[in-house]
């Protein structure tokens, strides 16, 4: 038997490319999973890899479909040869099978790990570079903006209403205006 396995990590993606490829090397069933890209879970996968028998052959289209780490792949790699179950990647035509599958999987798993942690680093550095420009990160409370508050501040600082009018108008805990307050050095 020939499975595929399909996996995006998030909802906004598609499974629709991967599924064609695999429908076209002539899978006989699909597996598919919408899983976040760093849990180590995939119930669909171990539910595979648990069902499939000696002889049978799982495809998937990228390496990357499979795992977030060399350890993780490698695993996979081992747990496939013990039942010997071939293991196949479309995209690089690389099978397990093959005198050099097995080490060019570990080597490219070994780059994309390296990658991953390359593109994580890059985006900590983003983010505080952006923080200490004094943007704001992440999303915005519920219930008021940015604008609203910084809207309440101005007329805080003029002093001429009183503090509970003030944050009715603009939906604003009064907690959260002194603490605005204060973060911008406001005494009043």
């Amino acid at each position: 038997m020939i499975y595929g396995y399909a996996r995006i990590s998030d909802k906004s993606q598609n499974l629709n490319s991967q599924l064609d490829e695999l429908e076209k090397f002539g899978v006989d069933e699909i597996i598919q999973e919408v899983i976040t890209g760093v849990s180590p879970v995939k119930d669909g996968l171990d539910a595979l890899v648990e069902k499939v028998e000696r002889g049978d052959s799982i495809i998937v289209t990228r390496m990357d479909r499979l795992g977030r780490s060399t350890v993780q792949l490698l695993q996979l790699i081992e747990t496939l040869e013990k039942k010997d179950v071939r293991f196949r990647i479309l995209n690089l035509d690389l099978d397990t099978r093959g005198p050099l599958g097995k080490p060019i999987i570990a080597i490219l798993a070994a780059f994309s790990e390296m990658e991953r942690a390359m593109n994580k680093e890059k985006q900590k550095r983003g983010i505080e570079a952006a923080r200490k420009r004094g943007k704001h990160l992440g999303r915005e409370a519920i219930g008021y903006s940015r604008e609203g508050m910084q809207k309440a501040l101005e007329r805080y600082i003029e002093g001429k209403e009183l503090v509970s009018d003030i944050c009715a108008e603009y939906n604003i805990p009064r907690s959260s205006l002194y603490a605005m307050a204060k973060k911008a050095g406001i005494k009043r």
